[in-house]
């Protein structure tokens, strides 16, 4: 196994993110330390508040932020404070609206006939969002799955919060709950719901004092009057979710009723791209129980949709008919896990993966050029970019064979930078029959290990700045190691690849991304390289760290007729620096018989 000799206070963590950066064979998991709510937060001042006429009945509504739009949605019980904690952290780089459905908070109770289904509609249209992503809570997420049927031109993507789904039947047990929390007296039932073991998990006592407040400040929301107006879509959701194609991301909790998983099951069941998160030590309410661990699992379901937004409409942009009718994209489904990957062109295979803490878009520059003549797939490692990590005992080069296996090819030739390197000499290692041709580029290797003077003056620095949730600085010192290398200030790069890296970087490090550990080969790839027959070429750049000097030496010594490409005026990310010379070398091996 890869170990890095550093005396750092951070212990475990700083060979951690070594690893996860080069050679990705322990990949940290920076997981801010959950906290639950103190009494009412702190929620910034809204950029708009009112009533929004919804037709026959008006409901209150807030706007906070700027940016692409999220609504927030609550349950059955609460009402829109109840998203207090969730406020602050969306709003930088989002616009939140949240309100309250009729008969909750500031809305008053219907008195006619009416849909909450379009109710939310209606203020959406009211408010011109165009398309929303919406957050949706219990009954608030079925309302979300219900828009989206009903109105999908409204819906760029979902959340689904403890959600449950019109057509599926409660169990004996959830029913006996829900009819022992009844009382006539109104605050008894509220008494009753708060001091309800699913509603909020034993031990998250703040959590629950809020609830209090909250229900005590609202009785009305414990109050059914008018909800004998509210009207049912004429189909039930359970048979139409395959009709849903936005992103969903599906949250549950550990602690929350059996019912609630019975539920996110069928929905993920139902909607076959689904992702699922299941929250540790929280019930029915996790956003107010672990606000800090759900703002961060939605804000990264956020930025991906993003990255899939802009991947949707670069490809669109200037390419020709022929290479744009060739493109798929997708998730392959690999030990439990899903990975996104592009496909583009026809011909040979041809595999790229990317370097630690970066992601498919490294290869913009390759990704096109290479499918005029070949099948190019690109795709983000567990725990990179699109791809979550969903178990820690996997292996990325078992995914990347059930990726090919996935997209029915046989073999193909594989390059990767960095982490990319060190799996496909593995991959190349473990099933030699699937590749043609291997081009590890500024490549880690499973096996060897690194001394502190190998990593430079910067990456403990780095590391200081994580272990301080100083991100920004940690994602400079990044770039100072590896895209200016040790010989470079940072204004003799160009500021162009620097932004880059930045963007993913910036992601890849963020706090609370889960990346698991992974298994390397036993025995790994450090001893095994004469075990290597494909033609092999190894490429780096002249600015490059010592350290990838030392192991693409190790590559052309112990590989029999492997060659060597050093690029002039590089540093580790060559393939961005210098796209053009970079792509001529490569196709040159490629297409060399």
């Amino acid at each position: 196994m890869n170990q890095m000799r550093m005396p750092l206070p951070s212990g475990v963590l700083a060979p951690a993110i070594l690893a996860f950066c080069l050679s990705g064979h322990v990949r940290a998991t920076m997981t801010v330390s959950p906290s639950t709510v103190e009494g009412a937060p702190s929620v910034p001042e809204p950029m708009q508040a009112g009533y929004a006429d919804v037709g026959g009945g008006e409901i209150y509504y807030e706007v906070f932020g700027d940016g692409p739009a999220v609504v927030l949605i609550h349950d059955g019980l609460m009402h829109s404070e109840v998203w207090d904690c969730q406020i602050g952290a969306l709003a930088r780089g989002h616009t939140v609206i949240r309100y309250d459905r009729r008969g909750y908070g500031r809305s008053e109770p219907p008195t006619q006939t009416c849909s909450n289904i379009e109710d939310l509609h209606r203020l959406l249209q009211v408010l011109d969002t165009g398309k929303v992503t919406l957050v949706g809570s219990s009954s608030g997420g079925g309302l979300a799955i219900d828009l989206t049927l009903a109105h999908p031109e409204m819906v760029d993507a979902l959340v689904l919060v403890g959600a449950v789904v019109d057509g599926l039947w409660y169990s004996p047990h959830f029913v006996k709950r829900n009819w022992g929390n009844y009382s006539p007296d109104l605050d008894a039932r509220i008494a009753r719901w708060i001091d309800d073991p699913y509603l909020v998990a034993p031990g998250n006592e703040a959590a629950r004092r809020r609830v209090r407040e909250l229900a005590v400040a609202n009785p009305q929301n414990f109050d059914p009057t008018g909800h004998q107006f509210l009207t049912e879509p004429d189909r039930p959701a359970l048979g139409r979710l395959s009709e849903i194609e936005v992103p969903v991301l599906i949250v549950t909790a550990e602690k929350d009723i059996p019912d609630v998983h019975a539920h996110a099951g069928a929905i993920q069941a139902g909607i076959g791209t689904a992702l699922r998160v299941v929250m540790k030590n929280a019930g029915h309410l996790p956003y107010l129980e672990r606000p800090e661990e759900f703002n961060r699992i939605v804000l990264d379901f956020l930025s991906q949709l993003r990255m899939r937004l802009e991947a949707s409409r670069g490809r669109h942009e200037g390419r020709d008919d022929l290479l744009t009718r060739s493109f798929v994209s997708g998730f392959a489904p690999v030990n439990g896990a899903e990975l996104y990957f592009e496909a583009m062109g026809e011909g040979p295979a041809l595999v790229l993966v990317h370097g630690g803490t970066l992601d498919h878009r490294m290869w913009d520059g390759q990704f096109e050029i290479f499918a005029r003549h070949f099948r190019v797939i690109r795709y983000d490692v567990q725990g990179h970019g699109l791809s979550r990590c969903i178990s820690a005992d996997h292996c990325d080069h078992d995914d990347l064979a059930m990726l090919l296996k996935h997209l029915k090819i046989d073999k193909a030739h594989v390059m990767g930078l960095s982490l990319g390197g060190r799996i496909v000499i593995d991959f190349a290692l473990e099933y030699p029959e699937l590749v043609e041709k291997l081009i590890p580029v500024s490549s880690g290797m499973s096996g060897y290990q690194f001394d502190a003077e190998d990593l430079g003056e910067h990456h403990p620095r780095m590391i200081e700045a994580l272990l301080a949730g100083d991100i920004e600085m940690a994602v400079e010192f990044f770039q100072r190691s590896w895209t200016d290398g040790p010989n470079r200030r940072p204004q003799e790069v160009d500021p162009a690849v620097r932004e880059r890296v930045r963007v993913m970087s910036r992601h890849g490090l963020e706090p609370g991304r889960d990346r698991g550990e992974g298994r390397l080969p036993d025995p790994p790839a450090i001893g095994r390289l004469s075990e290597i027959h494909a033609p092999t070429l190894t490429i780096i750049g002249d600015l490059d760290m010592p350290v990838i000097f030392t192991i693409a030496d190790l590559l052309t010594e112990k590989i029999d007729g492997a060659e060597k490409h050093v690029m002039n005026g590089a540093a580790h990310m060559v393939n961005m620096e210098q796209p053009e010379a970079f792509n001529q070398i490569a196709l040159r091996f490629l297409t060399d018989r």
